[in-house]
This record gives structure tokens, C-alpha cells and sequence, in this order.
């Protein structure tokens, strides 16, 4: 059995596919090691033989189940600074769903309002200095749509800090 990590489609249309084990191992020591690789020998880490893994198996997304597959979608056909706001958007929900401040199915509405709101600043071709820029612009954006009401969180956090 193994697993599709990672899917990209280049502009010549041609799908590139990384394949592993079905854990999260690989990821974690590209990771601890980057921007170095590590060699492993095939008793620690035995190669993924395809003739035993037998087939593989791809099915549609399931939207209803995973909705914010979609929001990613769009940053990425956006491009720009989009795809660094939402990354930087969905960090600083997360921080505030940890801290109780909105709910686990807010987080996902909060990135959609921040990227909509960065609709009419977005940068195709941005420098680092932007990248930077709109990094921090999102994460204060996220903070301060919450923290200044203009969100309304389904759920009523406070009880849930107990």
C-alpha cells in the first residue's frame, strides 16, 4: 500500500506525483532535515516496491466533506501573493482556534474573508519584501477581523476556555 504525498501539474499539463509509505515518517525527516536529505539504507527505510503496492486508486475529491480543498484551489490558480496569504491566514486561525478564540469550522471561513479581502491587493509577480509584507498583512487582517467582531464565531468560545 502506499500513498500520494504530493500532486502538481506543470504548465505543460503533465501531472508529477510523490509517492511513499503511508505515514507521516517521510515528510517529518524531509522536514528535520531540510534543505538537506538524508540516505537511509533499505533496512531502516525499505524502498517502495510498485509491484507490491498492486494498484493505485484515485478518487474526486470530496468537497462536502473537505470544503476548504477548494479555497486552496483557488489561491493556487490565483497565484501571487494569494497562496503565501492564505498559508499565513489559515496560521493564524489555527493559533486562534487553539487559543478558543473561534471555533474548528471557523477557520476555514475566517482564510476565505482574509483572501477575499486580499482579492484587491494581490501581487502576480511579488519580491520577497512582499511576500513578507502580505505574510504579516494576513495574520494581523485574520486577528483583527476576529478580535473586532466583524466575525461572529458559530459556537460561543468562551464557554469552551474552561
Amino acid at each position: 500500500c502506499c500513498c500520494c504525498c504530493c500532486c502538481c501539474r506543470c504548465c505543460c499539463r503533465i501531472p508529477l506525483l510523490q509517492l511513499g509509505w503511508p505515514d507521516m515518517r517521510l515528510p517529518i525527516m524531509y522536514t528535520m532535515s531540510w534543505p538537506e536529505r538524508i540516505s537511509t539504507s533499505e533496512v531502516t527505510w525499505p524502498r517502495l516496491d510498485f509491484s507490491k503496492a498492486s494498484s493505485l486508486t484515485f478518487k474526486q475529491p470530496d468537497h462536502a466533506k473537505y470544503p476548504s480543498m477548494k479555497l486552496a484551489y483557488s489561491a493556487g490558480r490565483a497565484g501571487g501573493t494569494m497562496t503565501g496569504v492564505l498559508s499565513a491566514a489559515n496560521e493564524q486561525a489555527v493559533q486562534m482556534f487553539i487559543d478558543h478564540q473561534i471555533g474548528y469550522l471557523d477557520i476555514m471561513k475566517v482564510n476565505a474573508a482574509c483572501c477575499e479581502a486580499h482579492q484587491a491587493e494581490l501581487i502576480q509577480a511579488p519580491n520577497l519584501e512582499e511576500i513578507v509584507h502580505y505574510d504579516q498583512w494576513a495574520r494581523r487582517w485574520v486577528k483583527e477581523y476576529v478580535e473586532s467582531g466583524k466575525y461572529k464565531p458559530k459556537v460561543a468560545m468562551q464557554a469552551a476556555a474552561v
